[in-house]
């Protein structure tokens, strides 16, 4: 029984062995010249620039086209082109807005600080009553840009000494119009510097 069993492995290790030997020379032989090429079908999708090559096509590249959103590119409705010119402005036109809003700024302020000095002159001014004709006097007034009232004289005296001198004693009571040290020194030099006020007999001052 023993011999039977050995006989029967050992002709089933031939067998195996044989099969073995059968397959490694029944496998094809691939002979592949140096200068000749392997066709390969395969496709490569680059996400950089969308390019699709394809080898069934031979020395042929498919390009996709890309969307490009250029502002150069893109194609305005006329509608759209009206609402771009509406808000389109140029330099110039800045520039000219902005001045305009500066002097009516500066304006504002030469304003508003005259009317201060004008109401605080008027009200130690203490004029004659018994005035028959309409006088008026200028005054120049020399500042500081502390306020401070550093010279004042009559240039267009009136007729009238007694109008002049009223004049000349609410300046003498006068020694700071301190408003004008909030100004832009500019503003200042400009118009506050040296001015001239008008002293009328109707009681105004300009």
């Amino acid at each position: 029984m023993n011999k039977a069993l050995t006989s029967l492995n050992t002709f089933f290790l031939i067998l195996l062995f044989l099969s073995l030997i059968f397959s490694v020379f029944s496998v094809p032989k691939l002979n592949v010249d140096e200068q000749q090429s392997i066709k390969v079908n395969f496709y490569e999708l680059s996400q950089q620039d969308d390019i699709l090559f394809d080898s069934s096509i031979p020395n042929v590249t498919i390009k996709q086209e890309t969307k490009k959103s250029s502002l150069t590119d893109k194609k305005i409705e006329p509608s759209e082109a009206a609402v771009v010119s509406k808000f389109k402005f140029n330099k110039s036109d800045i520039k000219n807005e902005i001045s305009k809003i500066k002097l009516s700024k500066e304006r504002e302020d030469i304003l508003r600080i005259s009317a201060i000095i004008q109401s605080r002159i008027s009200s130690i001014w203490i004029k004659p009553n018994s005035l028959s004709e309409s006088l008026i006097t200028k005054v120049s007034i020399n500042l500081a840009p502390s306020g401070e009232i550093l010279n004042f004289k009559l240039i267009e005296p009136s007729s009238n000494n007694s109008f002049n001198e009223s004049i000349l004693t609410a300046m003498n009571k006068m020694t700071f119009l301190e408003d004008v040290k909030f100004l832009d020194r500019k503003l200042f030099e400009e118009n506050f510097r040296n001015f001239n006020l008008v002293f009328k007999s109707s009681g105004e001052i300009e």
